[in-house]
C-alpha cells in the first residue's frame, strides 16, 4: 500500500492505541519488499491487489482479505488500483493481550468455501467496515467504539484463525530479521545514492560473501535487488503522481544505470515508464505529489 514505503515500518498510534488504521483509495502503487513488527490485515474493498510472498504471488479482488503475520517480507503491487481497509497491530500489544500470543501465528485461508469458515471471515470483515464507518462518521467518543471492535477482532482472530507454532518456528519468528534491522534502515536512510556490498556488509560488520548468503536467505533476493527494488518503489509513484521527466526522477532516487533501469521496470511492471503514466495519470489532478 502506498504509505508502505520504507522496509521497515514505524507504527503510528491510533486514536491513542499502539494500532494503525488506514482507509486507502490507491489509484495505483508498488511497494518493495519490506516487513514489519506487526500483523498486518489488508481488507480489498474494490479493485485489485497482488501480494508478493515468497515465491508466491496472491492476487485479492473485490471483497478479498489477507493476514500478514509479524516479520513476514513481502512486497504489494496494486496495478489498476483499489479501495481498502488496512490495519497494523503490533506484536507487543498483541503479546500484552492474548493469551500466550508468542505461541501462534494467524491465517486467512480465502480459497477455503467451507460456509463455516466463510462464516467466519465475514465476521472479520464486517469488523473492519464498523471500523472504516467509525474513521468516516467520526462520532464523538468513537475511540471507545474503536477500542470496542479492536478487541472484537483480537477475540476472533484467537478463537477462528490462530495456528500453534512449533519450538523451530518460534525461535525463527523471533530472530530470523533481526540482525538485519541496522542494514534495512541504513538502506532506507541512504537509498538514493550508490551504496555497494563491501560498504554494506561493512556496516553491517559481517564478510561480503556472508552478508549477501544471509541476506538472501532471510529475504528472498539479493541486496541489489532489494536496494533498487526500494528505488522501483518511489520511482513508480512520482511517475504516477508528478510530471517530473523521468531521467530527474531516476537522478533523485540513485538510478544511476537508465539500460538497467529499463530491464528492471519492465520485468517488474510489463510496461515502460511511459506507458504506466499514460495508464494511471489522472487528468483531474496530474502533477499532485503525495
Amino acid at each position: 500500500m502506498k504509505n508502505q514505503s520504507i522496509p521497515h515500518e514505524i507504527i503510528h498510534p491510533k486514536k491513542n492505541l499502539d494500532v494503525y488504521f488506514e482507509l486507502f483509495d490507491d489509484e495505483s502503487s508498488f511497494v518493495s519488499t519490506h516487513w514489519h513488527n506487526s500483523m498486518e490485515i489488508i481488507y480489498i474493498t474494490s479493485g485489485n491487489l497482488n501480494v508478493k510472498i515468497g515465491d508466491e504471488i496472491i492476487a485479492l479482488h473485490d471483497d478479498d482479505i489477507i493476514l500478514i503475520n509479524s516479520r513476514v517480507v513481502h512486497s504489494t503491487h496494486s496495478p489498476h488500483g483499489n479501495t481498502a481497509i488496512l490495519i497494523q497491530i503490533p506484536s507487543g500489544f498483541m503479546r500484552h493481550y492474548m493469551p500466550n500470543a508468542e505461541n501462534y501465528y494467524f491465517d486467512f485461508d480465502i480459497q477455503n468455501l467451507d460456509e463455516r469458515y466463510q462464516t467466519k471471515l465475514t465476521q472479520v470483515k464486517k469488523v473492519l467496515r464498523d471500523m472504516e464507518f467509525l474513521e468516516i462518521a467520526n462520532p464523538e467518543a468513537g475511540n471507545l467504539r474503536f477500542t470496542s471492535l479492536l478487541f472484537e477482532l483480537l477475540f476472533q482472530l484467537y478463537h477462528n484463525f490462530r495456528i500453534t507454532l512449533g519450538s523451530r518456528q518460534k525461535q525463527e519468528s523471533r530472530s530470523s530479521l533481526e540482525r538485519l534491522d541496522p542494514v534495512l534502515a541504513y538502506t532506507s536512510a541512504n537509498y538514493n545514492r550508490p551504496i555497494s556490498i563491501a560498504e554494506i556488509s561493512d556496516y553491517a560488520k559481517l564478510q561480503p560473501q556472508y552478508f549477501c548468503r544471509i541476506f538472501k536467505q532471510h529475504m528472498g533476493q539479493t541486496y541489489l535487488e532489494y536496494l533498487n527494488e526500494i528505488r522501483l518503489t518511489y520511482i513508480y509513484k512520482d511517475l504516477i503522481h508528478t510530471n517530473l521527466p523521468l531521467y530527474e526522477i531516476l537522478e533523485k532516487h540513485g538510478f544511476q544505470n537508465y539500460k538497467l533501469f529499463r530491464k528492471i521496470f519492465r520485468q517488474r511492471f510489463q510496461c515502460t515508464p511511459g506507458e504506466l503514466r499514460q495508464e494511471t495519470r489522472n487528468p483531474k489532478n496530474p502533477s499532485t505529489s503525495h
